[in-house]
């Protein structure tokens, strides 16, 4: 493998890193100053001064001695590619905290183990292009949709073939892709190197592959980049699939040129390209995995199939003569892509597939001939629509097939490894920022909790989510709903819930009942608070996200002139209280 590549991916996957530390939460950069303008023009600067000085070594002379002896040539290469790697990243994220300037800043609603929105909008929205050739690609893809809705195709089938062909994942089920991710198949949903492998493998059957080692094969291998990149264009760009068609691309142009690489070396090589045009690329999930399951195929494969054939080798040959090498060649591509996946699925989606490396074995041939049909179906819809009727049927057989097959896998036992290694909630009160179901919870351990709710109809679909993310990671067991109930009182604390402008009824000669929190939810009609003062006294006042801006702020200014304490959800996130 080539050194000098080497440095490169990792001096620059170094330097954007360094920068993400410093200038993610640098609000000042949409501010023009000289610090500003300072942390853009230094690492440029800088990448400036090192080639003189490499360039001033190279003229004199030094290169063998200097360089060679100690070291300097790779050092040298070390620091300017950290400095590209922190300059890009500045560029961007001065870009970028210039747009949230104008147009908002967005915010995390705090909800315990919630999924990091504002990282999100971070990452995406520096790597989402607004090109005109990529908007036109797109138009391109909402023409096929309409085409192929035009043709009757059950709506899950027509999720699956616009997620596997054309990059459109919005149509898919919350049902399906969990069936997909606890089959351990989640991949096979986003366009990645597989897809592309089908697809230019057919590209080239159709085309006669013999023409890839023929006088012919520039002009063939000018045909075969029109060709990924046009695909990549209709599916809008997906990052797998850059990283795919990247890949190929090297490869391609390598065969043009008679020049044959290390696999391991195109792979860092277009790592270093993607990392130079976006270096956002580095956070983003899909990247990572698309990486890490590639490395993983190039650095164990062959040597798990040398150690297998040393052990098995009459096996192999017997497998090999009747053409049934094929699944154990699945199986063992599939285990290598997923191993050093592992740590990172269990991090990002919180479980880990078991049976994904079998699951593989059916599904992938599954998934090669899915694909085939799908695109001839895309090919034959505007020419002969009955031959495209006739296969969006075998398209919805095909997907049947595969649900029920991942449907079957997912019970097996152990099919899923849960998130077991995640500490455990500890005894707090968590009022959640949540509009569509508004929800107070109360820990007193992970086996014992419970939930005041205002709208108990809601909470199988309002709190999917925060049951998902927090609830099956930290408890034990899951909590008691409270229906129909406004008062929660557990130990020496009491919470009461309010959600009506009726104040309870209380006598007049008695004294404010000390309560420990009181939550006013959707429901509360007006903004007066004083009829309440006599009946509580609570150490902390909650407005809930559910309640609208006006009616917030006039709640808050009257509970100031009482004396209350405010906590407003909406503006200031969940509420979260750790008792001791």
């Amino acid at each position: 493998m080539s050194r000098p590549v080497v440095i490169m991916f990792f001096a620059l996957m170094a330097g954007v890193a360094l920068a993400d530390f410093f200038l993610y939460d640098a609000t000042w950069l949409a501010i023009s100053s000289s610090k500003t303008t300072c942390v853009l023009l230094a690492p440029w600067g800088l990448c400036l001064l090192l080639t003189l000085i490499a360039f001033f070594c190279y003229r004199h002379e030094l290169r063998d001695s200097l360089f060679a002896r100690h070291s300097w040539f790779p050092l040298l290469t070390l620091l300017f590619f950290l400095s590209v790697g922190f300059g890009r990243y500045a560029m961007v994220a001065e870009r970028q905290h210039r747009e949230w300037a104008v147009h908002g800043h967005p915010v995390n609603r705090g909800n315990p183990d919630e999924f990091d929105a504002v990282r999100w909008q971070w990452v995406s929205g520096a790597m989402t292009g607004t090109s005109t050739l990529k908007q036109k690609g797109l138009a391109v893809r909402d023409r096929l949709m309409k085409r192929m809705k035009a043709l009757g195709m059950e709506e899950q089938t027509m999720a699956v073939v616009a997620a596997m062909t054309l990059g459109d994942r919005s149509l898919l089920q919350r049902d399906t892709r969990t069936l997909f991710a606890r089959a351990g198949s989640s991949h096979l949903l986003a366009l990645s190197g597989l897809h592309l492998g089908i697809i230019v493998g057919l590209f080239l059957q159709l085309m006669n592959g013999r023409l890839v080692l023929s006088r012919w094969r520039r002009l063939l291998g000018l045909a075969i980049l029109v060709f990924i990149w046009t695909f990549a264009l209709l599916a809008g760009f997906p990052n797998s699939l850059v990283r795919a068609s990247l890949m190929t691309s090297v490869f391609v142009i390598a065969n043009m040129m008679n020049r044959y690489g290390d696999p391991m070396q195109n792979l860092l090589l277009t790592g270093v390209i993607m990392l130079l045009l976006r270096p956002m690329y580095l956070f983003d999930v899909g990247v990572q995995l698309s990486f890490l399951s590639v490395a993983g195929i190039l650095l164990f494969y062959q040597p798990l199939y040398m150690w297998c054939f040393t052990h098995w080798r009459y096996q192999v040959f017997w497998l090999e003569r009747y053409w049934l090498m094929w699944p154990v060649t699945f199986f063992l591509v599939s285990l290598c892509a997923q191993l050093p996946t592992l740590p990172l699925v269990a991090y990002y989606f919180h479980q880990i597939p078991v049976y994904g490396a079998l699951v593989s074995i059916v599904m992938i041939p599954l998934t090669t001939l899915f694909i085939t049909l799908a695109l001839f179906l895309l090919l034959f819809m505007f020419v002969w629509p009955w031959l495209a009727t006739l296969l969006s049927v075998c398209l919805t057989w095909l997907v049947s097939l595969m649900m029920w097959l991942m449907a079957l896998v997912s019970r097996f036992p152990g099919a899923v490894i849960p998130d077991f290694w995640s500490r455990k909630a500890e005894p707090q009160v968590v009022v959640y920022h949540n509009r569509a179901c508004p929800a107070l919870h109360v820990i007193a351990s992970p086996s014992q909790s419970w939930v005041l709710l205002p709208e108990p109809e809601k909470a199988d679909s309002g709190l999917f989510y925060i049951r998902r993310d927090f609830w099956q990671r930290r408890l034990t067991a899951q909590p008691q709903l409270l229906r129909g109930k406004q008062r929660l009182e557990v130990g020496q604390q009491i919470f009461v819930m309010m959600n009506n402008a009726l104040p309870p009824k209380h006598e007049l000669s008695s004294a404010p009942e000390t309560i420990d929190l009181l939550w006013i939810t959707r429901g509360f009609r007006g903004a007066h608070l004083t009829p309440f003062s006599s009946v509580y006294a609570p150490q902390l006042l909650v407005l809930d996200a559910s309640l609208p801006l006006w009616q917030r702020r006039a709640l808050a200014r009257e509970a100031w002139r009482i004396g209350w304490r405010v906590y407003d959800v909406a503006e200031q996130g969940a509420f979260t209280f750790f008792s001791k």
